[in-house]
């Protein structure tokens, strides 16, 4: 019993961090589609936009200020009543070299933009326009695509997301 308590007691607790984030579907029409905006990060995964919330900043003021840094998009009109909180751990040593585990929230809103021209920051390795479909495909986290997929719906609910073929049936 002695020798398991000086075990446990000798092991190094690991720090953790809490971030919160704003993150965007952002997306654009074009021929009567909806294009996604996504960005190929340097840890290799692709996501949407995203970025911390800094001190006294307000979630819409971190998104615009985001969405411009990564992109260079300058205006955007958020869609009301869609945002959804993605609340997950992960280890930051792959990110920063620190074994710490970091407790991290995404609040994503919904937004589209008339913008197609994007001019990726440094943070970022590339960026693109996507349709739905491709979007699925090289989303790389599924709890993302999770949440992606109920902002189309949202639109498709709201009428905003139609094709050209459902608009003239």
């Amino acid at each position: 019993m002695v020798r398991n308590a000086k075990i446990n007691q000798s092991k190094q607790k690991k720090k953790i961090k809490f971030e919160i984030s704003v993150g965007i579907f952002l997306f654009r029409r074009e021929k009567g589609k909806c294009l996604w905006l996504l960005l190929h990060y340097p840890a290799g995964h692709w996501d949407f936009i995203k970025g911390h919330i800094e001190k006294n900043e307000k979630i819409e003021e971190t998104i615009r200020r985001e969405v411009l840094e990564e992109t260079g998009i300058k205006s955007f009109k958020i869609i009301p009543h869609f945002q959804k909180t993605l609340d997950y751990w992960f280890n930051n040593k792959r990110y920063t070299g620190e074994d710490e585990m970091v407790h991290k929230k995404v609040i994503f809103l919904l937004g589209e933009t008339k913008e197609k021209k994007i001019q990726i920051s440094s943070e970022h390795l590339e960026g693109g326009w996507f349709t739905t479909e491709e979007t699925l495909k090289i989303l790389t986290f599924n709890n993302v695509k999770k949440y992606f997929l109920q902002a189309v719906a949202f639109l498709k609910k709201s009428g905003i997301y139609q094709n050209k073929q459902n608009a003239k049936k």
